[in-house]
């Protein structure tokens, strides 16, 4: 039996992708929008990476024996020592100074321009993304609709005497939505993690392959922990089954019935039943919530634990390798890989249940195919001359 329902299922799906037929316009175009708004978040933390060297650029007093060599050479003029004295280590100073102030200013004009191209970017690659998949999803929509419309008004009157009309368009409705799960929605969501999650890996180990090893082999870790805070935050570990048996149901079933209470003088049972559930539900209550709070220190200690990690990792490869990697390399290495994860969650927002899109295709495939026992449309049968 599961291996027929996994034929079926499997048969459904490709039915559904073949109702998409004729739309593979939109699906590239969609496709180039989905490009565009995966590539951004790779790109937000290379920006990103430069922003903080920015913010963060030192500038040291002037004359200093210490003074890095590596930040002398990019002085102009030629400056590689601090050998001087009276106006002449005035003027060095000052060349530094305004040296330093140039550098920090043409790198703020370019993370701006940067930050304009992203902006251009998302609009662009948003509007093509959204343009190009919801016009092929409401073709399709469409397509399933007019499917099943005319399936409908093929049956009999007795398959209305046990399906209402109201329920059968409400759920019509919410499964044709559904159906492209299986065609457009896959598309989207492999072409932006491509170009996202791909892209960020790339650049991060083309800067610093070490720290991107490292980043790699903690990130389930890492997910772990954004996983278990996650569902703290949202209420999705708290057990909701036995709500409607809480004492908080008992105290507002009693006043909302109050004067029946009273008749029936039964206020010592709701009485009762009232300590017995607060009884039932404190311990449980007490031990899940030191389980919570458990689990979410937990998820915290792992997110903190690879944070160190990785910034240890890096401080380690800079420090025994100066001449190799850069503290720039280091930043777009990180941020490059940590923004374009957030690729993944943009690209799954609004993803559809995958076993209710199954039972979806399921019901209107069965509804397309059923037989019905009068058919209306028929050409069958005696005719008139």
């Amino acid at each position: 039996a599961s291996a027929t329902k996994a034929e079926m299922e499997k048969k459904n799906a490709q039915r559904a992708r073949l109702l998409a037929k004729g739309d593979g316009f939109f699906f590239f175009v969609g496709s180039i929008g989905a490009v565009l708004a995966g590539i951004v978040f790779p790109a937000w933390g290379v920006i990103f990476a430069f922003m903080i060297e920015v913010l963060y650029k030192p500038v040291f007093d002037c004359p200093r024996d210490d003074l890095p060599p590596l930040l002398l050479d990019t002085l102009p003029g030629g400056f590689d020592t601090l050998a001087c004295s009276g106006d002449e280590c005035d003027a060095f100073c000052d060349s530094y100074y305004d040296a330093a102030a140039e550098q920090m200013r043409q790198s703020s004009f370019t993370v701006t321009f940067a930050y304009l191209g992203i902006i251009v970017a998302t609009v662009l690659g948003n509007i093509l993304l959204f343009w190009g998949f919801g016009n092929a999803s409401e073709r399709m929509n469409k397509r399933v609709r007019d499917s099943a419309f005319e399936a409908l008004i093929r049956q009999e009157p007795a398959y209305f005497d046990k399906h209402s009309v109201g329920s059968i368009s409400t759920q019509l409705q919410d499964d044709a939505a559904m159906i492209q799960s299986f065609s457009g929605e896959p598309i989207r969501m492999l072409v932006m993690n491509l170009s996202s999650v791909l892209v960020g890996v790339i650049l991060s180990f083309f800067y610093m392959w070490p720290f991107a090893l490292l980043t790699l082999v903690s990130l389930p870790f890492m997910g772990f922990g954004a996983e278990v805070e996650m569902r703290t935050m949202m209420g999705e570990d708290e057990d909701h089954s036995k709500e409607d048996n809480a004492a908080g149901s008992i105290v507002v079933e009693t006043l909302l019935n109050m004067r029946t209470t009273a008749s029936l003088a039964i206020e010592p049972a709701r009485s009762k039943e009232y300590k017995a559930a607060v009884a039932a539900e404190e311990p449980a209550l007490i031990r899940n919530k030191i389980k919570t709070g458990a689990t979410t220190g937990l998820g915290l200690f792992c997110q903190m634990w690879c944070f160190a990690l990785w910034f240890w990792w890096g401080g380690f490869l800079l420090s025994r390798f100066p001449g190799r990697w850069t503290y720039r390399d280091f930043l777009i290495s990180i941020f490059g890989l940590m923004f374009s994860l957030s690729g993944l969650g943009a690209a799954m927002a609004g993803a559809t249940d995958r076993e209710k899109a199954k039972e979806a295709s399921r019901r209107i495939f069965e509804l397309v195919d059923r037989q019905t026992a009068i058919d209306p449309l028929s050409d069958e049968g005696k005719k008139d001359h």
